[in-house]
């Protein structure tokens, strides 16, 4: 066989720079908006990386049907505008539907949403801000939500959010009912490619009513209304490749928080929560997921003990499945759980590619809960292994799971449990 050389000659031609950013389409939209998604700008290089991370960017906003960009000469030698042509699609939704949980149980709920939101301006739309409102009425809840966030306070990236809520639920405890109303405040801001700060201030009244008369005394005394106020910090790094599903990559959150003290209210506590989620990608679409969580929560000052709403608890859809929500931890002489200070808690779960948009998944829950703050022993630990499906309809994610409980107390009958669940787990 013979051996030729190759050469290549490579003629460079001139390099070009922005000369200006032309926004096109926007009917509703503020120019701003757009403008601020942009990682290139006037006088910059010319950089296609660059314009097709802008481009990127415009379309994770969910605000443009199409998002395109042309470089077009101005006739200046090497200056070029850059076209930056969008064409809107609806940002508003109005939804309302019966759901049904192995929690919940029956509900009914209405939503109205705007994704591109201002404050401003009637009608309300264009600042890139967020609206909410939802009501959830139901056989075991009934909830009130609106809320508020500003991705781009003070015109910086730096998110603030406002949350208002009153919540009522009755699946708590066969025991009492509980009741909270309340406000939240939130400042949120990257701290790198993967990371973010978010620190909170929530202001909640907390009241558990219709207290059973065969209810132990335990429970009893936490009858009647308690006023919380309390700062959340919160840290967290995400490296996952999609936030919906994901198939490779780690999230991790780490929040420490306190209430009472300088901040007033009725309840002084302090604790810390670190939560994790790792996914790894295996032969043929399988992806395996560890995921777990550690918290301990203690009180001081003028309080004598964690009150029932801020104990810990494990069990139902999202921790051991194998187990009654809330039933993993601490019981009091009637087998009611009374939550803990401590708690632990890890999942190993398999998901399988079965057909298009559904996958079947095994899993192993195992988690303690502890009376006592800072208390991790695993002595009195339970345990739970299952089988599930996972059906990701377009906004209508269903998680079906069946386990069966390994390592369970004295009060748990030790049969299997069906979870039925809508959304995705973290």
């Amino acid at each position: 066989t013979g051996m030729v050389d190759i050469r290549y000659e490579v003629a460079e031609g001139t390099i070009g720079y922005i000369n200006k950013v032309n926004i096109m389409g926007n009917e509703r939209t503020q120019d701003k908006v757009i403008r601020r998604e942009m990682v290139i700008y006037p006088g910059d290089k010319y950089n296609r990386s660059r314009v097709k991370t802008s481009e990127n960017r415009l379309r994770n906003l969910n605000y443009f049907e199409v998002v395109t960009s042309t470089p077009e000469p101005t006739g200046e030698g090497d200056k070029y505008d850059l076209n930056v042509q969008v064409k809107e699609k609806p940002t508003g939704q109005f939804s309302a539907g019966v759901g049904f949980s192995s929690v919940d149980s029956l509900v009914g709920y209405v939503e109205l949403s705007q994704g591109n939101f201002n404050w401003k301006t009637w009608p309300p739309i264009g600042a890139g801000q967020k609206f909410k409102i939802r009501l959830q009425l139901g056989t075991e809840r009934n909830d009130v939500d609106i809320s508020f966030v500003e991705p781009w306070f003070l015109d910086r990236k730096l998110s603030f959010g406002i949350d208002l809520f009153h919540r009522e639920a009755r699946y708590f405890s066969d025991a009492y009912d509980q009741k909270n109303n309340g406000m939240r405040f939130s400042l949120g801001k990257p701290l790198s490619r993967f990371t973010r700060g978010t620190v909170a201030y929530t202001l909640e009244q907390f009241e558990v009513f219709d207290v059973q008369d065969s209810a132990s005394d335990a429970i009893k005394g936490e009858e009647g209304k308690r006023l919380k106020s309390g700062l959340d910090f919160i840290w967290s790094r995400d490296t996952r490749d999609r936030f919906f599903n994901p198939t490779r990559g780690n999230k991790t959150t780490v929040t420490p928080y306190f209430a009472g003290g300088p901040l007033g209210g009725e309840t002084d506590i302090y604790g810390t929560k670190i939560r994790s989620g790792q996914y790894w990608p295996l032969i043929g679409g399988t992806v395996l997921n560890l995921r777990g969580q550690i918290e301990s929560v203690d009180y001081y000052g003028d309080t004598d003990h964690v009150p029932l709403f801020d104990r810990l608890f494990l069990g139902g859809p999202n921790t051991l499945r194998g187990f009654e929500f809330r039933d993993v931890g601490p019981k009091d002489e009637n087998g009611e759980p009374i939550g803990g200070n401590s708690s632990v808690y890890a999942t190993l779960e398999c998901t399988v590619p079965i057909w298009k948009m559904v996958r079947g998944a095994v899993f192993y829950d195992w988690g303690v809960v502890n009376l006592d703050s800072l208390d991790f022993d695993t002595t009195l630990y339970n345990d739970n292994w299952g089988v599930g499906i996972r059906l990701d309809l377009p906004g209508f994610p269903l998680h079906l799971d069946y386990a069966w409980p390994i390592t369970y107390d004295e009060w748990s009958d030790g049969k299997g449990r069906f979870n039925f669940q809508i959304g995705h787990s973290f």
